[in-house]
């Protein structure tokens, strides 16, 4: 706090002064009120009036002697200092003068976001930003404390708490992390005011080291630059800020800069041999035009096959890529498409990966609630032979078949997805474990047929079961008639799409002789509809699963669907797509803690794994059991990108996570002039392109800024202990020698 030029550091020490009046209070406790008793003798041992006086006078010094004592340590201890009327004009002067001999605490504030490693005269910004930093930090004197902080979606204390040991900072500087992700320096402000509001040094300083972009300044937030601005002035002793400004000197003539965008499967639900297509975009940054090789890599092995030329891309033009691909073996994999070799001035955005799991197979269990005599005459008889073909020794699905009668709840252990086949109703306690089935996120298919329960089933539209309301029956499966076709066109979403595109898809030859009209749940989705204009196919969410209902049975006997040339896709997407659900995250965002769960569990000699982080550093994790399953957990993640665990098996088996950053907006655009003047109001931020010139402003800024007296006030305390000593001392002598 400070009032017009005085201050103190350590406010809560005023508290002390109160102790100046502990004297009054002991004296006015050690009045006599014992009643007096006159005698012949009392006048020849009182004292005369003008000895009384003289006697009254010194105890009234020994007193005051005393409170001044106790007031000038409670005032040393709230160490107080005074300002000229010159500090404003040292803080802005730019003359060179010798560095500063005020003792300080600073808080060095790095840029972390990608950006900053964008190569530009021979040199990147995070380059400049360091050798400046570890010039200025020499130039500090005993005495003076630093914290280091990088600024990236989350805030990393690389020197945390303050350190002294100046050449101990200018190491950890040298080993700065690469610059990855996005950048929040508001937040990285935040933290350092934390920092600064434990240290005791008198001048005080927040160093923030950027490209001056304005993503990672986010000028637009200005709620919490008002909070930051609050939150300084409530500190005890405010800092500066300063803002050197090391943006690259972009020229014409440089090489483009490339960037690969994140990463689109076609299907979230992977199997061994089924194809997917990875999309993508690659963007040109500039400047001038590019045109580069765009490989697809999988587990670090660049495809055979894949690879093309795109280009030429305008500068600031972008255009999409996409492969198809498909995994050998089940596991964990990791895809990524990246640039070939060129020059790039930021080659760390030349490449976007993503983790993805291979199952060895689904495990779906169908119900068949019209179980048929004869071959191929059952409810789900198609179904099955098109999801798992008979002689296929490594189908994609693995599926059993039970009839409603018996059907247990147990049979939901280890299942995928659950398709019911013209099922008339269930009883309580299957409709309860199917429930928590769904919502722990597994999928449910329901395919009505003449035995539905309509009731039963609309009972559950409520509870968030059934995706939509069953109506009536259009047609007659009796007669044979055609009544509808799917249509195409309507096809939406990411298991239907890719089945609705080009000029005559053949699901819309697909003959429906009936099917039940459905009216869509709020929160529902009409993934398909029929060229009637009624829906196909609802869909809706719950809990973590899904549940899809037909308007039409999946038998021979409502149509001619099961043997339509698409029906094998169409069943193979659309259980694939239900199974979705399931899928554990393999992307979270940055903070969130890691887990890869370790099935199978390793044995009990392996007490730890690698895991290898996106900058390359190794961390050993321990081994977590219970019962009999085992994992590992990683609770770091604040650096964004592909974590990499070494599984027990066989050498080259991997296990990978994505940490995802905060990319928004994270381009190459300036902070405005105008936008650095707004967050400059109010509070002592002063930006400034000379990088140089800003170092002898910050370390003379304090030259005159703080003189504190505390000192003065310890020899005064020291003074005021002698003369009370002394004042003691001649009160016994003349009482003595009364």
């Amino acid at each position: 706090m400070n009032f017009n030029g005085l201050g103190v550091l350590n406010a809560a020490m005023l508290v002390g002064l109160a102790g100046a009046a502990i004297p009054i209070i002991i004296h006015f406790l050690n009045r006599r009120n014992d009643p007096v008793v006159d005698w012949g003798a009392m006048q020849f041992l009182e004292f005369s009036p003008r000895e009384r006086r003289r006697l009254n006078f010194a105890e009234l010094l020994l007193m005051l002697a005393r409170m001044a004592l106790l007031g000038l340590v409670a005032l040393a201890l709230a160490r107080p200092f005074w300002m000229p009327r010159s500090a404003g004009a040292a803080a802005a002067g730019t003359s060179e003068v010798g560095d500063s001999t005020v003792r300080r605490d600073v808080v060095i504030v790095l840029d972390g976001s990608s950006r900053m490693g964008r190569k530009s005269g021979g040199t990147t910004p995070r380059e400049r930003s360091i050798a400046w930093a570890r010039a200025f930090v020499k130039r500090l004197k005993p005495g003076d404390s630093v914290a280091v902080l990088v600024a990236k979606d989350r805030v990393r204390g690389l020197v945390d708490p303050p350190s002294f040991d100046l050449e101990g900072v200018d190491r950890a500087l040298a080993e700065a992390p690469e610059p990855r992700g996005a950048s929040d320096l508001p937040s990285a402000i935040g933290e350092a005011f934390r920092i600064l509001e434990r240290t005791r040094n008198p001048a005080r300083d927040v160093i923030i080291l950027s490209d001056g972009r304005r993503s990672a300044w986010r000028p637009g937030d200005l709620a919490r630059w008002a909070l930051l601005r609050d939150l300084r002035k409530r500190m005890p002793s405010p800092p500066r800020l300063w803002a050197p400004n090391f943006a690259p000197t972009d020229s014409t003539d440089g090489p483009p800069d490339g960037s690969v965008g994140p990463l689109e499967l076609s299907r979230s639900v992977l199997t061994p041999g089924l194809p997917v297509e990875v999309s993508t975009s690659v963007a040109n940054a500039g400047p001038g035009p590019m045109t580069r090789l765009v490989e697809l890599v999988v587990d670090g092995l660049v495809v055979p096959g894949r690879s093309r030329t795109v280009g030429p891309i305008p500068a600031g033009g972008k255009i999409p890529v996409t492969f198809r691909t498909e995994f050998a073996t089940a596991g964990s994999h990791l895809v990524a498409v990246r640039l070939g070799p060129g020059s790039d001035p930021l080659p760390i955005d030349d490449e976007s990966a993503r983790p993805v799991s291979v199952a060895s197979a689904l495990a779906v269990l169908l119900v068949d609630g019209e179980p048929g005599l004869e071959p191929l005459s059952g409810e789900v008889d198609f179904l099955r032979a098109a999801l798992a073909p008979s002689g296929d020794p490594s189908p994609l699905v693995q599926a059993s078949t039970v009839t409603l009668r018996d059907f247990k709840a147990d049979q939901l252990k280890g299942k995928r997805v659950v398709v019911l086949a013209n099922v008339d109703q269930l009883g309580p306690e299957l409709s309860a474990a199917l429930g928590a089935f769904i919502e722990a996120g597994g999928g449910l298919l329901i395919a009505p047929g003449d035995r539905l329960d309509v009731e039963a089933i609309n009972q559950r539209v409520p509870k968030g079961w059934s995706p939509a309301t069953v109506g009536k029956l259009n047609g007659n499966l009796a007669k044979k008639v055609v009544v509808a076709h799917p249509s195409p066109r309507t096809f939406n979403g990411p298991a239907l799409g890719p089945l609705g595109q080009g000029d005559a898809p053949a699901l819309g030859e697909a003959d429906l002789f009936a099917y039940r009209v459905l009216e869509p749940a709020p929160g529902s989705t009409v993934t398909a509809r029929l060229d009637t204009g009624d829906p196909w196919i609802v869909e809706r969410s719950f809990g973590k699963g899904k549940v899809a209902l037909l308007a039409s049975s999946i038998d021979a006997e409502s149509g001619t669907l099961p043997v339509n040339p698409d029906f094998v896709p169409f069943a193979h997407e659309l259980i694939a797509h239900l199974a979705s659900g399931a899928e554990g995250p393999r992307s979270i965002k940055a903070g969130e803690p890691l887990e890869f769960a370790l099935d199978p569990a390793p044995s009990q000699e392996v007490k730890s794994l690698t895991l290898t982080t996106p900058s390359g550093s190794k961390v050993e994790l321990p081994v977590l059991t219970s019962g009999t399953s085992a994992r590992v957990r990683q609770t770091e993640t604040s650096e964004p990108g592909i974590y990499r665990l070494t599984l027990p098996g066989p050498p080259g088996t991997f296990a990978y996570a994505q940490v995802v950053g905060d990319d928004l907006n994270n381009g190459p655009t300036p902070l405005e002039p105008a936008e650095a003047e707004v967050l400059a109001q109010g509070w002592p931020l002063a930006f400034d392109a000379d990088s140089n010139r800003l170092a002898r402003r910050v370390l003379t800024a304090d030259q005159a800024r703080r003189n504190e007296v505390w000192h003065t006030l310890i020899l005064a305390a020291l003074g005021g202990l002698c003369l009370e000593v002394w004042l003691t001392r001649r009160m016994v002598r003349k009482q003595e020698g009364r």
